[in-house]
C-alpha cells in the first residue's frame, strides 16, 4: 500500500448545501452529529445550519464544534467504505482536535466538550486577521516587531512560502497589514475571524485550557501524530496534551508540517473535509498528491 497522510482543517467554511445533503441520506454522518448533540445537549445540525443559512452573526459559535464533528464523520464513513489507515495525521489549528480523535488519542466526546470549552473562551479575545500573500516571513516579522507594541500583533499561521496569517489587536493588526502591502506584498486580505488565537497574547487564556483538560484522559495515537506548532511527531499522550493546550498561544508552522511529511517520503495527501481549504495552499507548488475525500467516497 501506497504511504499516504491524512490532514484535517481547522478554519474550513462549511459547504452548508452539501452537508445538509449528506445529513439526509447518510446515516454515519446522522449518528455522528446526533452524538455530538448529546453531548452538548442542543441539536448541533439544527444550530450550524439555521445560523449560517439565516447569517444571522459573522461569528459562528457553532463553527468549530460543527467542522469537528464533520471531519469525524467523514472519516468515519472513510473507514467503513475504505478501511485504509493513514501512515500520519495531523491538523491544521482546530483539525489537531480531529486528528487526535481519528488517532484515537482523544474520545469524540471529550473533544466536543474540549472545543466548545475553547470556542467559549476565545471568544474574550478580539482583534483582527490579515492573510499576506508573497511577502517574506522575516519582513513581516520585521513589521510585528516594530508596529505592535508587546507582541499585541504577532504571526499566527505560516500556511505556504506564499501565504502567511497575522493576528492580533485591531488597530496595530491593520497598520501591519497596510506595511505589507506597500512593501510588496502581492495581497492582503482581512479575515472574517473577530476572535484570535496562535499568538502571545492569548497566554491568560491558556491558563484556563489548562485547567478545563487537567480531567481529559489522552491515550497512546493508533497512528504517528504530527504536532503543526512543533512539527514534530509525538508519541507520549502527556506530550500531546501540552502542545493541545499551548497551541493557543503558537505559529501553526503548517507549510514545514508539510514539508516534513513529504521528507518522510509521503507524497500522498487526503484531506478529511468537504472543501480543500489545506491542499489549496500548496496548489501551484506542486508539493505533494492530493486526493479529493469527497470524489472517493462520491460526497456529491
Amino acid at each position: 500500500m501506497i504511504p499516504f497522510a491524512m490532514i484535517f482543517p481547522g478554519q474550513d467554511k462549511q459547504n452548508i448545501k452539501l452537508l445538509e445533503k449528506l445529513y439526509k441520506k447518510n446515516k454515519i454522518i446522522q449518528d455522528t452529529f446526533k452524538k455530538a448533540s448529546e453531548y452538548l445537549k442542543y441539536n448541533l445540525f439544527k444550530s450550524i445550519t439555521q445560523k449560517i443559512l439565516n447569517k444571522k452573526s459573522q461569528k459562528n459559535d457553532f463553527l468549530q464544534l460543527g467542522i469537528l464533528t464533520t471531519s469525524y464523520a467523514i472519516y468515519k464513513l472513510w473507514k467503513f467504505h475504505i478501511g485504509l489507515n493513514p501512515k500520519i495525521m495531523t491538523g491544521h489549528s482546530l483539525g489537531q482536535y480531529s486528528a487526535l480523535v481519528c488517532s484515537k488519542v482523544l474520545k469524540f466526546s471529550d473533544a466536543i466538550q474540549m472545543v466548545a470549552y475553547r470556542t467559549k473562551i476565545m471568544q474574550k479575545k478580539k482583534g483582527s486577521m490579515y492573510a499576506i500573500f508573497g511577502l517574506k516571513k522575516s519582513i513581516i516579522e520585521k513589521f510585528c516587531k516594530k508596529y505592535s507594541k508587546t507582541n499585541l500583533v504577532s504571526i499566527a499561521c505560516i500556511n505556504s512560502t506564499n501565504q502567511i496569517v497575522i493576528t492580533g489587536n485591531t488597530k496595530y493588526s491593520k497598520k501591519i497589514s497596510k506595511k505589507c502591502k506597500n512593501n510588496g506584498a502581492k495581497r492582503v486580505i482581512k479575515l472574517n475571524n473577530t476572535t484570535i488565537s496562535h499568538c502571545p497574547s492569548m497566554k491568560n487564556l491558556k491558563k484556563k485550557l489548562s485547567f478545563k483538560f487537567k480531567k481529559i484522559n489522552f491515550y497512546s495515537p493508533q497512528t504517528l501524530i504530527i504536532d503543526s506548532t512543533k512539527v514534530k511527531i509525538l508519541k507520549n499522550p502527556v506530550k500531546i496534551k501540552n502542545c493541545l493546550i499551548n497551541q493557543l498561544c503558537k505559529t501553526v508552522k503548517w507549510n514545514d508540517t508539510v514539508n516534513f511529511i513529504i521528507q518522510k517520503k509521503i507524497t500522498n495527501f487526503l484531506e478529511i473535509g468537504l472543501k480543500n481549504t489545506l491542499t489549496q495552499f500548496h496548489k501551484n507548488e506542486e508539493k505533494y498528491i492530493s486526493f479529493d475525500i469527497k470524489k472517493i467516497l462520491n460526497l456529491k
